[in-house]
């Protein structure tokens, strides 16, 4: 029973990938909410089968059923990473509320946070992949995690027993300024810099981030970010010496996307914050 279960999970986050690649390749260029999929190369209209996640690219060979035009594996990667993660976040996130042996069994609680979960992906997942391969951050989807994470603090402000042990402490007012305590760092290498250190996408990202995460574990992203990327782009220029150097522009938004879900992931507070508070 758990096999077939963690199969739909990973079908579905699979095909969470499926429309986060439509909307990658959409955004900006036309409505990834309406017209059918097709083929880039010929224009013929994707059928049912062409259309199953992971399955349909392996049966059809990375190729346009019709054209026979190569199709980027990029795809596959894309929803293979999202059902894993569907798969993560059910096992570390929400089978408890779906557990009737849990103290945190409720199920309607369980779909909501799922729908949250599938959400916050989804923005997440076209903001690491959009920044990817243009070169910036999608405005629209970095206010609509700013707007999301605001939503949240407004959420555990009004919930202060449970999460503020009732009373207005200092990491209340932490969190209620988290977004803006986060970013801030970027937004004033944006500003001294000129926008050639880090652009004003990263600074709206960071505020998003901010509020989502609150002010511990932002903190903990926000230095998760700069280690991650500080790694990948010395490796870059180590080991790929004739495509990136020192003044190659590499992409940020990815780090931080990454180091949100991890810390997301493990509650990590990397300093102690939440000790002195």
């Amino acid at each position: 029973m758990n096999l077939i279960l963690y199969i739909i999970i990973f079908f579905f986050g699979a095909a969470i990938g499926s429309f986060v690649n439509v909307i990658v390749d959409r955004l900006y260029v036309k409505s990834f909410l309406t017209g059918r999929s097709h083929c880039a190369s010929c224009g013929k209209e994707l059928s049912f089968f062409e259309l199953i996640p992971v399955f349909s690219y392996i049966f059809l060979k990375g190729r346009c059923k019709n054209c026979k035009t190569k199709i980027g594996a990029k795809h596959l990667y894309v929803e293979i990473v999202l059902g894993v993660l569907a798969l993560i976040t059910y096992k570390l996130l929400l089978v408890s509320y779906f557990d009737p042996m849990s103290i945190d069994f409720n199920v309607i609680s369980g779909a909501l946070f799922s729908i949250l979960y599938t959400f916050l992906f989804i923005l997440l997942s076209v903001i690491f992949l959009y920044d990817l391969r243009h070169k910036i951050v999608p405005l629209s989807f970095s206010l609509l995690l700013l707007i999301t994470g605001i939503a949240f603090e407004v959420w555990k402000a009004s919930h202060l027993q449970i999460f503020y042990n009732g009373s207005y402490s200092t990491l209340f007012y932490l969190d209620i300024f988290s977004g803006i305590l986060i970013s801030l760092p970027f937004f004033l290498i944006n500003i001294f810099s000129k926008g050639r250190g880090a652009g004003m996408g990263d600074v709206i990202l960071f505020l998003g981030v901010g509020y989502l995460l609150g002010f511990v574990y932002g903190v903990s992203a926000f230095l998760l970010s700069v280690w991650i990327g500080a790694l990948v782009s010395l490796f870059l220029i180590f080991f790929l010496p004739k495509k990136y150097n020192k003044k190659s522009a590499i992409p940020f938004a990815p780090f931080i996307v990454i180091a949100t879900i991890i810390v997301l992931f493990l509650n990590i507070d990397i300093v102690g914050i939440s000790m002195f508070l």
